[in-house]
């Protein structure tokens, strides 16, 4: 396997940052094909774990490699993370070039420590599964509460850099990427362990870390912290994300609000407060953050004799952790809430790497300036970059610019051509295919009120079934808990009602309400984005988890290093699909050892909480055309549940999950009572066409109108 190091640059065609990447002069704007391709170049540094090195090296400074009408700065260098203490310097320069400057990347060739060799490397492997067998025998094959996934796994592996990088234990990646397959079961257990506590990771040295020699910031970890590391913060990340709008607001004054330095130490009670805020919709997430809490080093306490032992200590921030960049963008923007909470003022807060703008009106602009500087100077740097209105005109929101001011906005050729193109025919459907999110916006009777008003979606949960929907912002109620659905059987006519948004009635007579746990409000184009980012997801995972199954079914002769490889589904027949399968089982759990393999195997399914729990076993024991034959009872023509050797089966494994014979019971009655509306809407999403490819993502809604017009042949296609 090649070692070196990753070196990407090129002209990207787009700004990381249309706050500070772009000359705002006169006004910040964002066109949607740049917010389009932005969101392709942060996903491919996500998937690599890079830096931009200029950026990175000059945090608050505003400068240019493009310049044209606006002047903008699209050229990058990006290395990985864990080698960025390579890069020297980078430096953008005049060298008479016509239309943009040169960006120059200097590194340092300066060879590290050997890594070990390979009897060491397997003595050290062994130590470390020493590590996860505690005084009872646990083995590796116990299962998990809160599993991580093979796909997060050899995903977090393969975005780890193959380089001379120095190791604590002297494992390099390349022995992970080798033995990827192996190492899965081994990694799954550490992270559970971490997570249910009874794994300390620094009293065992596991979050320990070789300093580089010739950047005193820089902090190199082990592979299977990284790979965890690298997991949690992904999950951080796709939060912080979602909590940040994709629009720049109808504000006039913007505050850009960064880290003086990426190595410092972090109280995460400024963090907890956020997180506990998601646990109710987002349970994962808070269970994500107590990992997090146990992975980071601890900080040194300042007076050990007056340290009261009820007293969370600080955590440490090294350079190198795949979790320093997000936990301090995560406090940039806790931060950034907490100060105009304070001042009481309203606000829009844009949150990007490492750092926030916050968005505010001009007569607020000194107050917040002073708030930060007067007591946090030393902590945060902070750069007023737009003071206000421009000859007194108010800023104009992105999404309603006009024409005329779009066109005086371009970057580069390429876009003075689409603009051209677009001007010449707006039928045309070259045109419609080069900048569609564009044309889209421009379709006033889809996309926008008569009042000019930008139409809001909403993407809500569905209590009753945990199914993650769009629906019309106007359906929610005041308190977004509860939401008018169709009643309509007919998916063109369901599909119209949300389209058109319909007033929530019928002949009348109200709709009925749905409890929800509401998400957030997208426009169109923010819907259309995030579809085609969650069929591209959802299509790497497929890719990910064939190559597994298939490397999986290779070989199962063990080997004197290899890792028992733990062991799927049993030969369980499930789901159940018929009445004979149901009668068949109820005679095979007669006999006590299969009572216990069903026991067992089902009480692994994992779940956060009763309702999740039931719904993965239910989900696992009974096919949907099958569960719809029964209820708790058994009223009407339906059989009773509640009589089966199934059902006390399910219990004995709930409880295993902590889940009480009650709780149990009521939830598996909610499961029967509501499958059939969860089929209905299943039906409806595949018969416009969405398949079992998004399944359970969100509706189609928004989509048949599409179809139709022919705007696309198929709007997740495109992307």
């Amino acid at each position: 396997m090649t070692t070196g190091l990753l070196v990407i640059g090129g002209d990207f065609n787009t700004v990381l940052n249309p706050f500070i990447d772009k000359d705002n002069s006169k006004k910040v704007t964002d066109r949607p094909i740049h917010r389009k391709l932005r969101c392709c170049v942060k996903k491919f540094i996500k998937s690599l774990q890079l830096v931009d090195v200029w950026r990175r090296k000059n945090p608050v400074k505003q400068d240019y490699t493009f310049h044209s009408r606006v002047a903008s700065r699209l050229d990058y260098f990006f290395v990985p993370e864990e080698c960025m203490w390579r890069a020297r310097s980078c430096e953008i320069r005049d060298l008479g070039m016509r239309d943009h400057r040169s960006l120059s990347l200097e590194i340092n060739n300066i060879p590290t420590m050997l890594f070990q060799k390979a009897p060491q490397i397997h003595e050290w492997w062994n130590l470390k599964k020493d590590l996860l067998t505690d005084e009872t025998g646990s083995s590796l094959d116990e299962e998990s509460s809160h599993a991580v996934s093979e796909v997060d796994i050899v995903s977090a592996v393969q975005s780890l850099q193959v380089s001379d990088t120095p190791r604590p234990d002297g494992i390099p990646v390349s022995f992970y990427k080798d033995n990827i397959q192996d190492l899965i079961p081994y990694i799954k257990m550490l992270y559970n362990r971490i997570h249910r506590g009874s794994f300390n990771c620094s009293e065992t040295h596991f979050n320990e870390t070789v300093k580089s020699l010739h950047d005193e910031n820089q902090h190199f970890f082990n592979v299977d912290y990284l790979i965890i590391a690298t997991i949690l913060a992904r999950r951080l990340d796709d939060f912080v994300e979602s909590q940040s709008k994709q629009k720049i607001p109808k504000v006039s004054a913007s505050v850009l609000i960064t880290s003086k330095t990426l190595c410092t130490q972090i109280h995460l009670s400024c963090i907890k407060k956020e997180i506990e805020e998601q646990k109710r919709t987002n349970p994962n997430l808070y269970q994500d953050f107590l990992i997090v809490k146990n992975l980071l080093r601890d900080a040194a306490d300042v007076d050990n004799e007056s340290v009261d032992v009820s007293h969370e200590r600080d955590k440490l921030l090294d350079q190198g952790c795949p979790l320093t960049s997000v936990l301090i963008t995560l406090a940039l923007k806790c931060f950034a809430s907490a100060v105009a909470e304070h001042l009481k003022i309203k606000n829009d807060i844009q949150v990007f790497r490492e750092s926030v703008i916050v968005c505010i009106q001009p007569e607020d602009l000194e107050d917040v300036m002073t708030a930060v500087k007067s007591r946090y100077n030393e902590v945060y740097d902070t750069v007023e970059l737009f003071r206000g209105n421009v000859n007194d005109e108010q800023l104009k929101c992105l999404e309603n610019e006009s024409e005329a001011e779009t066109e005086t906005n371009v970057n580069n050729t390429e876009e003075e051509a689409q603009d051209k193109c677009l001007k010449m025919g707006r039928g045309n459907r070259v045109c419609e295919e080069r900048d569609l999110l564009s044309i889209i916006n421009e379709e006033q009777d889809i996309s926008m009120e008569s009042n000019g008003r930008q139409i809001m979606y909403a993407v809500v949960t569905l209590q009753d079934s945990d199914e993650v929907m769009v629906a019309p912002s106007s359906w929610l109620s005041a308190d977004k808990k509860q939401c008018f659905w169709p009643p309509f059987k007919s998916t063109e006519k369901f599909m119209e009602a949300v389209q058109k948004k319909c007033k929530p009635e019928t002949g009348g007579k109200p709709w009925e309400k749905l409890n929800i746990s509401f998400h957030r409000e997208h426009d169109k184009e923010e819907l259309l984005c995030m579809l085609r980012d969650i069929k591209s997801t959802v299509q790497e995972n497929s890719s990910m988890l064939k190559k597994l199954l298939k490397d999986n079914t290779v070989s199962e002769a063990p080997s004197s290093t290899s890792v028992p490889t733990k062991k799927f589904k049993p030969n369980l027949n499930l789901p159940l699909r018929t009445f004979e399968d149901v009668d068949r089982t109820e005679r095979e759990l007669k006999n006590a050892t299969a009572r216990k393999k069903y026991v067992k195997y089902l009480s692994g399914l994992g779940g956060f909480g009763p309702k999740d729990v039931i719904k993965n076993i239910m989900q696992c024991v009974l096919a949907d055309d099958l569960a719809k034959e029964f209820n708790w009872q058994g009223r009407g023509e339906k059989r009773p549940f509640s009589q089966l050797i199934l059902t006390d089966v399910i219990r004995e494994a709930a409880l295993k999950r902590n889940v009480i014979g009650g709780d149990c019971e009521t939830e598996i009655k909610k499961y029967l009572s509501y499958l059939a509306d969860r089929l209905t809407r299943k039906r409806q999403r595949e018969q416009a066409g969405l398949g079992p490819e998004i399944y359970n993502v969100a509706s189609t809604a928004l989509m048949d109108n599409q179809l139709k017009t022919g705007v696309h042949r198929n709007l997740l296609d495109d992307f």
